[in-house]
């Protein structure tokens, strides 16, 4: 599944400018999966939307936006760079003027335990899943306090909340990212600026597909068994859909959440809850 295929219950009609219109949006690791559908959603939803990821297929989303007519632009930016982090704020402002939002999603598997996890993979995932969100954050936190104002939303994961074997620098990153959301909110409420994070359970995304079918060496039937072992750990019996973080994304992104910060929003199917 690529950039302009969509996912299931994707709107498909002209922007509603509506719940984040005339705002300015970044969304990093907006190439694919749960960045891809909340960037569609938040230029649907009228904001000016500055696309982050490392790969160059971010520029065809933006493309797509501008295609249903959307306002966007596009970078290839790599979250553990400091310069390239801080040029993406600085096309943001450039481009539109401000940064009202920022959802620092970008992110990336991890295998491994404890005693067999090599420094290299912890540092790499630690790296893209934790200090990518900081430094994300650091590069947007300046334009939004001379503005007074600003909503950040963070991309952690249920794996942040409880033990989950075999991803131990995943869940060490996600957790921090927990507490990094946290601590931003309190440090910077008082100056207008609120910070949120999702906790998503497995979501089915094009990196999940891939992870599945390397598990089952392709095999579809293999494929579906192991799909639907996951789901049957959830109460609801189903994994996650993009079209449902991004519109917890765009809830806490606009003005309905007014009164939110600091808050860890489990999107998980039930999964937290048992």
């Amino acid at each position: 599944m690529n950039g302009s295929e969509g996912y299931p219950g994707e709107p498909r009609s002209s922007p509603s400018a509506g719940r984040l219109k005339g705002l300015t949006a970044i969304v990093t690791g907006a190439a694919s999966g749960l960045g891809r559908q909340s960037a569609v959603t938040f230029a649907r939803e009228g904001a000016n939307v500055v696309l982050a990821d490392r790969s160059t297929d971010v520029a065809k989303v933006s493309d797509e936006i501008l295609g249903f007519g959307g306002n966007s632009c596009s970078a290839v930016v790599d979250v553990t760079d400091e310069a390239s982090v801080s040029g993406m704020a600085e096309l943001a402002v450039r481009e539109f003027g401000q940064i009202d939002v920022l959802f620092a999603n970008a992110g990336i598997p991890g295998p491994g335990s404890a005693h067999d996890l090599a420094r290299s993979d912890w540092d790499r995932v630690i790296g893209v899943n934790l200090t990518g969100v900081w430094l994300s954050i650091r590069a947007c936190l300046g334009p939004m306090l001379d503005a007074g104002k600003g909503s950040i939303v963070t991309t952690a994961s249920a794996a942040g909340l409880v033990g989950v074997p075999g991803v131990f620098a995943y869940s060490a990153a996600k957790g921090g990212v927990i507490s990094l959301t946290r601590q931003v909110a309190a440090e910077y409420g008082p100056r207008g600026i609120r910070a949120n994070t999702i906790c998503p359970g497995t979501v089915y995304t094009p990196l999940v597909q891939r992870t599945y079918a390397e598990r089952s060496g392709a095999d579809s039937s293999t494929e579906a068994a192991i799909s639907k072992e996951i789901a049957d750990k959830y109460p609801l019996r189903r994994m996650g859909t993009p079209e449902a973080i991004a519109n917890a994304a765009l809830y806490l992104a606009s003005d309905e959440s007014e009164w939110t910060t600091g808050a860890v929003f489990s999107i998980d199917g039930g999964l937290t809850a048992i």
